[in-house]
C-alpha cells in the first residue's frame, strides 16, 4: 500500500501537487489519469522516492524512509526512456546485475523479450540502431525482466503502434497473474488504460479529484447551454463558476422518460474500467459521459433515446 498525507510539491510560486490524503493498493493495476500538467509524472516520481516533496509524507509498504532493498522492488518506466550506450544484451546484463540476478539472464530475458514482441536478434543491436518504438519496447522488457513488486509506468504506449500497445497490456496482466506485480500507470491512451486497469486515481491541477474529468463545460449566464433550446440552470452555490465538471457516476440515466429528465441520443457504449461501462449521450452539440456497472439490467444500445438527469451533487466547479 502507498499512503500519502498532506503532500505538497512546489516549484517556486507554483504548487504542482496538493494532496491531502491518498491510498493506492500496490497489488492492483491502478490507472493514473488527468490532463497535461495535472501532476501525474510528478506524483510517480514522488511515490517512487525519486523526488522529495516540499512537505508531507509518503509511505510505501509501511515505510516512510524505505531502504535500498525496498526501493529495488520498484521499477519505473519513463515516457522517453534512454538506454545505456551499449548493446541491448549489455543493457539487460547491467540491469540484472544491479539486482544480483545475472545468473537468471536466459530465463528472464527470454521471457521479457517475448512479452514485448522482440526476439533474441535484438540482443546484439546497439542502442543507436533501434527506432523509437523499438527503444520503448526494449526499455519495457528491461524492467519486466526484474519481476518487480511494483511498476510505475509513465506513458508506456508512447511511440508504439496499436498492436504493440495490446501486447503491452497483455504483459501487464501476465506480470500481475504470474508474479503478483502491481502497477500504477499514467497514460493518455484511455482506451488502452481502461482495458487493463482495476482501479483509478484522477488528478486535476495537482489535486485528487473525486471523479475523472470527462464532462467539462463552460458556463454561460449561470447555466450549461447544450443547445439553443436546452440549458441546465446551475444551483446558486455554483452560479459564479466559469467552468463546470459533471461526475459521470452521478448522472441518472434511463431508457424511459421520468419527471424533470433531459432527453438525448445514445451515442456509444464501451468498456470503462473493470466492471464498468462508459455511456455517451449526445445532447445538442455535446456528449455527456456516464459510467455504470456492467451488471445493470438495462440494455443500452447506440442510436436509441436516453433520458437523464444531472443532480446538483454531480456538479463540480473547476474555475
Amino acid at each position: 500500500m502507498i499512503k500519502a498525507r498532506n503532500l505538497e510539491l512546489n516549484y517556486g510560486e507554483s504548487k504542482i501537487l496538493d494532496i491531502k490524503n491518498l491510498q493506492i493498493d500496490t497489488s492492483k493495476i491502478t490507472a493514473l489519469t488527468g490532463s497535461n500538467g495535472s501532476g501525474k509524472s510528478t506524483l510517480l516520481r514522488v511515490v517512487s522516492f525519486l523526488q522529495s516533496p516540499s512537505r508531507g509524507e509518503v509511505e510505501i509498504w509501511g515505510c516512510a524512509k524505505p531502504n535500498l532493498e525496498i526501493l529495488r522492488r520498484i521499477s519505473i518506466l519513463f515516457p522517453e526512456p534512454a538506454l545505456l550506450k551499449r548493446s541491448v544484451r549489455e543493457n539487460f546484463r547491467f540491469a540484472l546485475k544491479s539486482r544480483g540476478l545475472e545468473r537468471e539472464f536466459n530465463s528472464r530475458v527470454g521471457e521479457a523479450l517475448e512479452l514485448t514482441g522482440l526476439d533474441e536478434s535484438f540482443l546484439s543491436k546497439r542502442h543507436f540502431e533501434l527506432s523509437s518504438g523499438q527503444t520503448q519496447r526494449t526499455a519495457f522488457a528491461l524492467v519486466l525482466a526484474l519481476r518487480s513488486r511494483l511498476y510505475l509506468l509513465d506513458e508506456p504506449t508512447n511511440s508504439v503502434d496499436l498492436a504493440t500497445s495490446k501486447l503491452f497490456g497483455k504483459a501487464v496482466e501476465f506480470m500481475r497473474d504470474q508474479y503478483k506485480s502491481g502497477f500504477i500507470i499514467a497514460s493518455h491512451d484511455e482506451k488502452w488504460l481502461s482495458a487493463v486497469a482495476q482501479e483509478s486515481v484522477f488528478l486535476h491541477r495537482g489535486r485528487i479529484s473525486e471523479f475523472e474529468l470527462k464532462n467539462v463545460f463552460n458556463v454561460q449566464n449561470k447555466a450549461l447551454k447544450f443547445s439553443e433550446n436546452l440549458t441546465l440552470a446551475l444551483p446558486e452555490n455554483l452560479a459564479s463558476a466559469s467552468k463546470i465538471a459533471i461526475n459521470p457516476s452521478g448522472v441518472k440515466i434511463s431508457l424511459t422518460p421520468f419527471d424533470g429528465c433531459l432527453e438525448g441520443v445514445l451515442h456509444s457504449v464501451s468498456l470503462a474500467y473493470e466492471g464498468q461501462i462508459l455511456i455517451k449521450i449526445k445532447i445538442g452539440d455535446f456528449l455527456i459521459k456516464c459510467v455504470r456497472n456492467l451488471d445493470e439490467k438495462q440494455k443500452f444500445c447506440t442510436g436509441g433515446r436516453a433520458f437523464f438527469e444531472i443532480p446538483p451533487s454531480a456538479l463540480l466547479s473547476l474555475e
